[in-house]
């Protein structure tokens, strides 16, 4: 069974959208619900022992309804979460890299955006950085070239391992959260996504040119062991 997305043309599917014994028509999170489009469990990226993760899944995938545009938290692979944000090619800021956001823009995140990619198609679905559609199916991955204006979408996130951060598999025992590191949960890092989703609509609201350089300097993946 099929979605379709009026706002931009994408078919969205939930057929082999979980891993769990079927996907929810709404999941509950941040004192709000949201209708998953995604929802996995990824045991080797969930952390060990008992803690404020337990009950959490470890990837879910949705569209806001603020703004209209696709999000997905994804847990990392020391356990901590990432949120993510997709723009279209009819974005300002569509093929930017990380560095080459311009400040005057004040994009306001947990920490700074360190996650700025097209499509990860060649990512196997539960890890994956990439829009729910058949189409987007394990492709190669094919860098784009700054003028390559293809119908993959650019993705914006971060990750909650900055400093005050707990990160689960980082090497420090579970007591280090008693010591002002602060473990962000799923609720948390679903309103770093739908902050930044309003932001970036707002942007694409009022077109304007950023500046020239895009596709900068390539920044590692999230997401990647």
């Amino acid at each position: 069974m099929s979605r379709n997305n009026s706002k931009n043309g994408r078919q969205h599917v939930s057929a082999k959208a979980t891993n769990l014994p079927a996907l929810p028509k709404r999941f509950a999170i941040g004192g709000t619900e949201v209708r998953p489009l995604q929802l996995y469990t990824v045991p080797e990226r969930h952390p060990a022992g008992s803690g404020p993760w337990d009950g959490e899944p470890d990837k879910l995938a949705w569209q806001d309804a603020a703004s209209g545009l696709d999000c997905i938290l994804l847990r990392q692979p020391k356990g901590v979460w990432g949120a993510f944000v997709a723009v279209t090619a009819a974005h300002p800021l569509w093929g930017y890299a990380c560095d080459a956001i311009p400040g005057s823009l004040e994009l306001r995140t947990h920490g700074t955006i360190d996650y700025a990619e097209q499509c990860a198609s060649y990512e196997p679905e539960e890890i994956r950085i990439c829009h729910v559609s058949p189409s987007q199916k394990h492709r190669p991955y094919v860098p784009l070239e700054a003028d390559d204006r293809r119908g993959d979408a650019w993705w914006f996130g971060c990750a909650a391992d900055k400093p005050g951060d707990y990160v689960p598999q980082g090497g420090k025992p579970i007591l280090a959260r008693e010591h002002g590191e602060t473990y962000r949960d799923m609720d948390y890092m679903y309103q770093v996504a739908v902050d930044l989703a309003v932001q970036l609509a707002a942007i694409e609201a009022q077109p304007s040119d950023p500046g020239p350089d895009r596709i900068g300097t390539r920044h590692p993946k999230l997401g990647k062991a």
